[in-house]
């Protein structure tokens, strides 16, 4: 394969004189420039496309930490980015992490290495301190709300469309409610806990969680724990779907269902959800990452009964 370097021996044009010509970024003659092209074309030499974008300063890649995409509060929060991303010459890298902290740290370490413009976080692994001891590097983004007001954020401010929901459920006498979360320790669950207390005026008991809610057939697989309670409010209209596909097949006796993020399967089965409109989170934070700017951007929720 053929280098930069064995192109600038074998033409007797210094490397930024053959990269110049190769670019067409500053002045080379006329007669060089074909010199150059005709050599580079006869020994097909390829310039490094990361190498030109690091020389030019920039890389117009934004990375995303995911930890995954099963649940749509990744997948719609990437899908609002991509959104944008089309509308500009940005490139979307993902980089999924599976919450391992060590990894995400890499992550950020490739941003000060230049590998990327900005970071998008989905994640909360990485502390804030650490986010914001790297932001001299570039943008970081957080997709959920930051104690510090020196870290750009874009995220879903929950409790509105949760005081909403758990209001309406008390409304309709239901006392015992089970909680589906992906995992028990998590934004979500603390928010939505922290909003069931101020509602019921009472902490959750621990039996009423159950956690490993990631992928719609988990619905499914932990609907059979769920019997007891006179209400379910799920973590998404997907899951939420597939508990009341279990309590149908059975036969048995549907407790009323909450869903999240507006998504088909609940709008079938018109079961009420909460619109936490991560599609614009993902617009914002987007917008965030490219504007250098560090503003807290917080989108409300929405409770929706008739679908």
């Amino acid at each position: 394969m053929t280098s930069l370097s064995d192109l600038s021996k074998l033409s007797g044009y210094s490397k930024a004189t053959i990269s110049r010509a190769l670019s067409g970024n500053g002045y080379v003659s006329n007669e060089s420039r074909e010199i150059i092209l005709n050599l580079a074309n006869d020994l097909d030499y390829t310039p490094n496309a990361i190498a030109q974008e690091l020389s030019a300063g920039t890389t117009k890649n934004i990375g995303v930490v995911l930890p995954y995409v099963k649940h749509p509060f990744f997948s719609q929060i990437l899908e609002g980015i991509l959104d944008k991303s089309f509308e500009t010459g940005y490139k979307i890298v993902i980089l999924p992490s599976n919450y391992d902290q060590n990894l995400e740290i890499q992550y950020l370490e490739q941003l000060r290495k230049k590998a990327f413009e900005a970071l998008i976080f989905t994640s909360r692994k990485v502390s804030e301190e650490t986010v914001l001891k790297y932001q001299k590097y570039g943008p970081i983004v957080l997709c959920h709300k930051p104690h510090s007001k020196k870290i750009a954020a874009s995220y879903a401010e929950r409790s509105a469309g949760y005081k909403k929901a758990f209001k309406w459920l008390k409304d309709q006498k239901c006392e015992n409610i089970g909680f589906l979360f992906s995992r028990y320790k998590s934004p979500t669950t603390s928010v939505t806990l922290q909003t069931y207390n101020e509602i019921y005026k009472q902490k959750v008991r621990s039996e009423q969680i159950k956690t490993g809610a990631v992928s719609s057939i988990d619905g499914y697989k932990l609907a059979p724990n769920l019997m007891q309670f006179d209400s379910i409010f799920a973590n998404s209209d997907d899951i939420a779907a597939n508990v009341w596909r279990w309590f149908d097949n059975y036969n048995i006796s549907k407790p009323i269902i909450i869903g999240q993020e507006a998504l088909i399967a609940g709008q079938l089965l018109n079961i009420p959800t909460i619109d936490n409109h991560f599609l614009e989170v993902g617009h914002h934070a987007f917008e965030l990452a490219i504007s250098c700017e560090t503003k807290q951007l917080a989108i409300e929720s929405e409770f929706i009964l008739k679908r």
